[in-house]
């Protein structure tokens, strides 16, 4: 009898632990699959970060302005850019009580180098026959613009009110001196040979620099790029992982429930991840919306 009975509680135990785990198995699946779901749909709504919008940077630059014919042989004095500045700020306090135009040491410079450019190579129009413009000479010489303009002036100018009247003369060249989006100013002004007589030209190039919009963090940017690809590896991993719980195995000496409370405080860390994630994805993304707003009011 005893014995008979010891049987029986072994059978049923072995029945037992066989239902037990059948039943494991299906709940595991379940909750496993349902918490996969929910894990691949927080990707995909933290996965995006807004894109700074600099592709509508403006540059305005109307007609390159020739003073001829009745100025040519006049004794004029040597135009100063300080001078030249100096009553380009005073024409925009004339009209409208504008606020002066700083200067800038990157705008002189490449206006510098253009007038240099326009002498040497014979020519006198807002792009270089290599096919360069005021902005790409903005950029290359490191000046980060929301908003950038040329004019261009070329006569015997009899002295700087005289060059930068005959500006304000001009429609589109007098709406660059007057544009309220402008900040900096940079000039350049020379005198030497062009199509064969002795001749001034002047340069101005005006300037919004994208400094004066609120910084986007680019650390964050990076932390963020940092976390996804995290996100993406502790993803994969989960997917193995589960994978082997669902066969019920041993795996690398780690038992069955050992590798069900990995898989779950695995679960816990990806998720507290995703969270960290995308708070820093919403602060970025408020940085550039405020960003490319600042963009748009002031082009």
């Amino acid at each position: 009898m005893k014995i008979f009975y010891k049987i029986f509680v072994v059978v049923f135990i072995i029945l037992s632990i066989f239902i037990l785990r059948d039943d494991i198995n299906s709940v595991l699946g379940d909750v496993s699959s349902f918490l996969n779901k929910n894990i691949k749909n927080q990707i995909q709504k933290i996965s995006d970060k807004e894109e700074i919008n600099l592709s509508n940077k403006k540059i305005d630059t109307p007609g390159a302005l020739r003073v001829v014919d009745d100025l040519l042989n006049i004794n004029n004095k040597d135009l100063l850019k300080e001078h030249v500045i100096q009553i380009t700020n005073q024409a925009r306090k004339e009209n409208g009580e504008l606020f002066p135009l700083k200067e800038n040491l990157t705008l002189n410079l490449s206006a510098e180098k253009k007038l240099q450019d326009m002498f040497t190579n014979q020519y006198f129009e807002h792009i270089s026959p290599k096919g360069v413009g005021v902005g790409e000479l903005g950029e290359q010489n490191g000046y980060d613009y929301i908003l950038i303009g040329e004019n261009l002036a070329l006569g015997n100018f009899k002295d700087d009110e005289d060059l930068v009247e005959a500006w304000m003369n001009s429609p589109g060249h007098k709406a660059n001196i007057l544009n309220t989006h402008y900040t900096e100013i940079g000039v350049a002004v020379g005198e030497g040979q062009f199509e064969g007589k002795n001749v001034w030209i002047a340069v101005q190039h005006f300037g919004t620099p994208r400094s004066i919009c609120p910084i986007v963090d680019e650390v964050l940017a990076g932390t963020i790029d940092i976390n996804q690809n995290k996100i993406k590896e502790i993803e994969e991993d989960l997917s193995k992982r589960l994978e082997i719980i669902d066969k019920g195995v041993i795996y690398e000496g780690i038992s069955y429930f050992e590798q069900i409370d990995q898989y779950n405080n695995l679960i816990n860390s990806y998720n507290n991840l995703i969270k960290i994630t995308k708070q820093k994805i919403d602060k970025y993304n408020d940085q550039v919306r405020i960003f490319n707003l600042c963009i748009s009011e002031n082009k």
